[in-house]
């Protein structure tokens, strides 16, 4: 008799997993169970009193599915982590809810990291890895002084401290984990193809909102802030933001990719695909323009700089320094008064006003900065400064800088660090350029090198380094400038055995 149901209950249990695990509950037993379900969500929807309920069953039910493929499927994981953190300021900006989506990626990339992790011991990185190269050097030195600025005296507690400094260090397990992740070339281009259209759509839909007018539950998120509606009202008309957090997020994403894809553009040689990517081009300066950033305007003049020094001895490259200056004549002299183009010429006057506000705000704050070597403190300027330390003497101050920021809270020696970890990444990534042999790696190496000079730049007059999604990219780019090394060196290896040239041991 026990074994008789013994044998029942297998039979079973059997069956339930045939049915709603192998099969995905696409099958009659999973459909009446998701049918009940849904039935049961829909009630609790239409009382006000339970209706946070499906919301939370939604969630935890959505939570469990990331966290799986997080584990066990990363580079999967790492996809659907970044498309959410395209996508993770959108409900707020409908809603004029504040969810917690940043704080739900940083969990993701955790046990992004864990799943990273099992699979690098799968797939045991090249000799040397990631974590000698002079970036990683800089960085982990970097993120040694981060740990002591928490105990700074200038600050009565950490908990500015460590709101910023968690988030770098999800930052960096970013840039871990695309060295693991990434560690084929069809990956690397995948990596590529991905951002640039993702981040299309978020230019495209910017373009969407300064033609057809922002939605009206958009409208109202920025109505409800007179401060915000300052800032975005320019030159009678209101800047774009897409979907991303804010206007220098989005016009410093659309400003890289413009850099991108016009450097491959330029270099492609399929007619089609390089329509297409002039095209994009073209969506992401229109973007870029219609963002009202001024400092994104410097971004695709600096990333050409880079790659003509890179390829100066190049056809293609003095017919680009030819187009440029007429293109930027063309832009400075062409009568037309437009809103986003009166903006673009105004970024090139010295006279500006915000301008000189700022370079007053720098010369005022400068001996603050001689007698802190160690800064005032992590998230005491700005915002930051009036929510964690309302009574610090940065609180409020506007660093409008990324490295003005650094100086201010982490003090010149803190600054000293950003700029040797920034030369580290051009000092790697140019040494790289020139030992490439493979044309395709050489041209991805130049591109990456060109945007991230371009975001660097930025950072002389925006804070325009830390939010999410563009920092997933960059950290992600990296760590590929070791990766694009190793594919150029396995495949030049490879070339050399096929034409039987002896190898060096």
């Amino acid at each position: 008799m026990l074994n008789k149901q013994k044998h029942t209950e297998n039979r079973v249990t059997a069956w339930l997993h045939e049915e709603l695990i192998q099969k995905k509950f696409v099958s009659p037993l999973g459909i009446v169970i998701l049918a009940i379900i849904a039935g049961f969500l829909g009630i609790l929807f239409t009382d006000k009193d339970f209706v946070i309920i499906p919301f939370a069953v939604i969630g935890v039910f959505l939570g469990i599915i990331l966290l799986y493929y997080c584990i066990v499927k990363p580079l999967t994981g790492f996809y659907i982590t970044t498309t959410i953190a395209f996508f993770a300021f959108y409900p707020s900006h409908l809603t004029g809810l504040d969810f917690p989506i940043s704080s739900a990626i940083e969990v993701l990339v955790l046990f992004l990291y864990i799943g990273t992790y099992v699979y690098a011991k799968k797939n045991a990185a090249p000799k040397g890895g990631l974590i000698g190269t002079f970036i990683s050097v800089t960085l982990i030195i970097y993120s040694a002084y981060l740990i002591c600025e928490a105990f700074n005296p200038n600050v009565p507690n950490v908990n500015g401290w460590f709101f910023s400094t968690k988030r770098y260090f999800v930052f960096m397990l970013i840039y871990s984990i695309a060295y693991d992740l990434i560690d084929t070339p069809d990956k690397l281009r995948y990596f590529f193809k991905y951002w640039i259209v993702f981040s299309f759509f978020a230019a495209l839909y910017g373009c969407y909102q300064k033609w057809f007018g922002y939605l009206p539950m958009e409208l109202h998120y920025i109505m409800s802030s007179p401060v915000e509606y300052k800032l975005l009202f320019q030159g009678g008309s209101l800047r774009i933001f897409s979907f991303l957090s804010d206007v220098v997020s989005f016009g410093v994403l659309c400003g890289s990719m413009a850099v991108m894809t016009l450097l491959l553009a330029i270099n492609e040689k399929v007619q089609k695909t390089k329509f297409i990517l002039w095209f994009f081009t073209i969506i992401f300066i229109l973007g870029m323009l219609y963002s009202g950033t001024r400092t994104t305007y410097f971004m695709i003049p600096a990333g050409l700089s880079l790659y003509i020094l890179l390829t100066i001895q190049s056809k293609r490259t003095l017919m680009i320094i030819f187009g440029s200056f007429l293109a930027i004549f063309f832009i400075m002299f062409l009568p037309v008064n437009n809103g986003p183009l009166n903006r673009f010429r105004s970024a090139f006057n010295s006279k500006d006003e915000s301008l000189n506000v700022r370079d007053m705000n720098r010369h005022y704050i400068q001996p603050y900065i001689y007698h802190h070597p160690f800064g005032g403190g992590v998230s005491t300027s700005g915002g930051e400064g009036k929510h964690y330390y309302p009574d610090h003497p940065l609180a409020g101050f506007p660093p409008d800088s990324g490295y003005l920021k650094f100086a201010l809270e982490q003090g010149w020696i803190g600054l000293f660090l950003i700029v040797i970890y920034n030369l580290s990444i051009f000092y790697q990534g140019i040494r790289c350029y020139f030992r490439m042999r493979v044309k395709e790696y050489k041209l991805c190496m130049a591109a990456l090198l060109a945007m991230l000079f371009s975001t660097i730049i930025t950072q002389y007059a925006q804070v325009s380094i830390g939010q999410f999604p563009y920092t997933i990219f960059i950290f992600s780019s990296l760590s590929l400038i070791k990766r694009l090394m190793e594919f150029d060196e396995a495949k030049t290896a490879q070339v050399k055995e096929k034409a039987g040239v002896q190898l060096p041991n």
